[in-house]
């Protein structure tokens, strides 16, 4: 399983081959049934993992509602971001949708990576851009769209979500209700 991180990880940047093999050393993989809680709220979140397979969904409880914030699926590095960057209990919770495999590394383990091989660092910052790019497209498609057109880019950059996710998720990650959504999707697929 760490190759297959190890893939992933030069996917963002060149890795040496003793760098590899530490990472191949340092790598654990952890697997989850489905509706299983990976994280909760109030935790430290001490790692970060490559989805070998599966699909994930992180949330946080607003008045008693599960509000999502992301779907992550194969090929996805998951970490509950806050959490991880600070090293300090977290909001968030992330379960397992479907039987999920993680590999990945400990926070503390990437530290020392960073320190002993200066070239991780362009790793760890080639991801991180990314967090930040999905992140800002994530509030630029709450903030400035409506209910159908956050449905279309919905449909258009996650289509094998539709049938992995139950409707109520996705309607809280779109930022309406499951009524409002089933109105949006009776029209959509009208057309």
């Amino acid at each position: 399983m760490a190759d297959i991180l190890i893939d992933k990880l030069r996917s963002l940047a060149p890795l040496g081959e003793e760098l590899a093999e530490r990472i191949r050393m340092m790598a654990r993989t952890e697997e989850y049934k489905a509706g299983d809680i990976i994280l909760r709220e109030g935790q430290v979140c001490r790692r970060a993992s490559l989805i070998v397979k599966g699909l994930t969904r992180s949330y946080y409880l607003n008045d008693g509602v599960e509000i999502t914030s992301r779907f992550m699926e194969e090929g996805s590095i998951l970490t509950s971001w806050p959490s991880y960057f600070l090293q300090q209990p977290g909001y968030e919770y992330i379960e397992a949708v479907e039987d999920t495999i993680l590999t990945g590394l400990n926070h503390d383990d990437i530290e020392q990576l960073y320190k002993e091989f200066p070239v991780f660092n362009v790793t760890g910052r080639k991801q991180t851009e990314f967090a930040f790019y999905q992140a800002e497209m994530r509030t630029q498609l709450l903030r400035k769209h409506t209910a159908e057109e956050k449905y279309r880019y919905f449909t258009e950059h996650h289509p094998t979500l539709l049938q992995r996710v139950a409707l109520k998720h996705i309607a809280t990650y779109l930022g309406m209700s499951e009524e409002t959504l089933s109105r949006v999707r009776s029209r959509f697929h009208k057309k």
